[in-house]
């Protein structure tokens, strides 16, 4: 049995006033891609990853990953993330007894402790994925007006990784077909599959925005001190 990291790394950073992938943009003098793969490998759980790349792109993610000390596999990305996440699971070819781990390029801190626990979680139940527990009041709103207080205590933030035995996926997708998702982990909900919740620390944020940037640099550089 193998754990494949799938990657979806095909966007752009047009928030960054970037017109390249935003897998690219850096952090720590690095790309966000690396930091990903690099916390992803040290889990101990992984054992090679697929990053879907724009293919306009490729050669820059090639030059990227020149020398890195783990098996990385380049697929060419969708328009959508659903398409890109499809992409890197065909370039994988997994036994569907295989599990596969996507996780965002655009989360550069994932603690490997947690990548770990998320694994072992799906190794368990055959899918489960990160969250975090929310600490803010969340309203339901229409027309700019609240229409309900939704309970945070039943709630939680899915992030990723999100793992999966590589043949619950694989039905998923061709199940629902183009149907767009942002999630993964909605694909297999749909199928009546229990998702295991994995509660993890809220420092593995999404690199969307510039401030975002700034709160991982400010980060890293607390933990070199």
């Amino acid at each position: 049995m193998t754990t494949i990291a799938l990657v979806p790394a095909a966007g752009y950073g047009t928030r960054f006033h970037d017109a390249g992938p935003k897998a690219l943009v850096r952090l720590a003098s690095r790309p966000l891609l690396l930091h990903a793969l690099d916390r992803l490998f040290a889990s101990g759980r992984v054992d090679r990853a697929v990053v879907s790349v724009p293919g306009e792109f490729r050669a820059r993610f090639v030059k990227a990953l020149a020398g890195f000390p783990f098996p990385v596999t380049l697929a060419d990305g969708g328009v959508t993330r659903k398409e890109s996440v499809a992409a890197a699971l065909a370039m994988a070819a997994p036994e569907k007894d295989d599990f596969v781990c996507v996780h965002d390029a655009a989360r550069p801190l994932v603690d490997p402790i947690e990548v770990a626990a998320v694994v072992d979680a799906a190794l368990e139940t055959g899918a489960a994925v990160a969250a975090y527990a929310l600490a803010e009041t969340i309203k339901r709103i229409d027309g700019g007006r609240i229409v309900e207080t939704v309970p945070r205590g039943e709630l939680a933030a899915a992030t990723t990784p999100q793992v999966f035995r590589a043949g619950l996926l694989l039905e998923a997708m061709e199940r629902e077909g183009k149907r767009d998702v942002t999630d993964d982990s909605e694909l297999v909900e749909r199928s009546g599959v229990q998702v295991r919740v994995v509660l993890t620390s809220r420092w593995n944020i999404k690199i969307t925005y510039p401030e975002d940037l700034a709160v991982a640099e400010a980060f890293l550089a607390r933990r070199e001190r």
